[in-house]
């Protein structure tokens, strides 16, 4: 099976590709920009070679550590708080834009065969209720969904140019093990937080329990981006999406029908629902595709979820 590079390995979603790869045969190699001393893998990770280094730094992509991959799953990236991309914009760019820049560079000259792009469902205006498919991305209202999609237009004129096979994926929200707070990503979802304050027995208050967001458990879409790369991708992007966004109140009860969630009015400990993301990022395309769709539902995934966390 062919050996491959996972940027981004140390982050949420890298974790889980890199579980999802290795159980489905490949040889990876494992890079994220923090130290091996505070990785820790995925229980059922299966044996990967891990290499530190910094993508937006074109030197640590000249690495011998990098010889030997036929192809590249790109998912390192900053996501900032509003307020970080207000303050400093040049660092979001640097990494989200520049780093894929450097990562399409060496997959060039390292004669890589296939290159998927992890992008996001941040290329979309969520905000309104209709129903959104892979060809309404107009960059989202961030600059961090500008940026994703602007790496992806980088990602087609490379396979082009290049003959080389590429493609991206959108993943909506994801939720399951091993979500954490770091440097890149200064901030964890609601449904996180739902279960620190169960299993730390901490009471919570509650708001914008009718807040609407498409949750997908973190496997299922890393499933999907497996299932991408070992097809022909073809220039194509996809949504990884449950197709329905869910009411926060109902992640609150899916929660509840596994653990009790304490709740106090009086709390400091603030679980939000908002933003409102009334929008439908339709899955059409992948399930016709690929005939992905996702494993678990949201209770199937909560249940997951905290199993893993014991």
């Amino acid at each position: 099976m062919a050996s491959i590079l996972i940027t981004g390995a140390g982050g949420f979603f890298g974790k889980a590709l890199i579980r999802a790869f290795t159980g489905a045969g490949y040889q990876v190699l494992a890079a994220d920009v923090f130290p091996l001393t505070e990785f820790v893998p995925r229980p059922g990770t299966e044996d990967f070679r891990y290499v530190r280094m910094d993508v937006a730094d074109p030197v640590a992509w000249e690495s011998s550590n990098l010889r030997g991959v036929s192809g590249v799953v790109h998912a390192a990236a900053v996501t900032p708080t509003s307020e970080q991309m207000q303050a400093n914009p040049r660092s979001l760019v640097a990494v989200n834009l520049g780093g894929t820049l450097n990562a399409l560079e060496f997959a060039r000259s390292a004669g890589c065969t296939k290159f998927l792009f992890i992008s996001s469902a941040g290329v979309y205006d969520q905000s309104s209720d209709r129903v959104l498919s892979e060809s309404d991305a107009d960059g989202g209202s961030s600059l961090y969904g500008s940026a994703k999609l602007a790496a992806e237009l980088m990602l087609w004129r490379y396979g082009r140019m290049f003959d080389f096979d590429v493609g991206a994926i959108r993943p909506t929200s994801l939720y399951g093990p091993a979500e954490e707070m770091r440097g890149t990503r200064p901030f964890v979802t609601q449904v996180k937080m739902l279960v620190d304050a169960v299993s730390r027995r901490r009471p919570v208050r509650l708001e914008g329990l009718d807040a609407r967001c498409d949750w997908v458990y973190v496997d299922d879409a890393a499933d999907a981006a497996v299932k991408l790369f070992a097809s022909k991708m073809e220039r194509r992007a996809f949504n990884v999406a449950a197709g329905q966004p869910t009411a926060f109140k109902h992640v609150v009860a899916a929660v509840e029908r596994v653990l009790p969630i304490e709740t106090s009015s009086d709390s400091e400990y603030v679980v939000d629902g908002g933003p409102d993301r009334a929008a439908v990022i339709s899955n059409e395309s992948i399930r016709m595709a690929l005939a992905w769709v996702p494993e678990h539902d949201l209770a199937s995934g909560i249940r997951a979820y905290l199993a893993e966390a014991d």
